[in-house]
């Protein structure tokens, strides 16, 4: 056995102890403040450059929307 393969050994090992339920949450959890993030964004950087932009151009929205997406299927499944 090589060394990288004792190292990735040693780290699957380690991750089988993790229980489903806490990687799950923690995945969720990571949506969760990524949804955050978005909502914080500037308009200038989602909205096209140099004219007045409609409700339904806004990045945010759409992000938002299928992070919530995501978060309902994992939570889910």
């Amino acid at each position: 056995m090589t060394f990288l393969h004792w190292i990735g050994e040693t780290i699957r090992e380690q991750l089988l102890h993790v229980p489903m339920w806490v990687a799950r949450w923690l995945f969720i959890g990571l949506l969760l403040v990524l949804m955050g993030w978005v909502v914080q964004l500037p308009v200038a950087a989602v909205t096209p450059p140099g004219r007045r932009s409609q409700w339904y151009e806004d990045l945010r929205i759409w992000a938002w929307l299928a992070l919530m997406f995501q978060i309902v299927i994992y939570s889910v499944f």
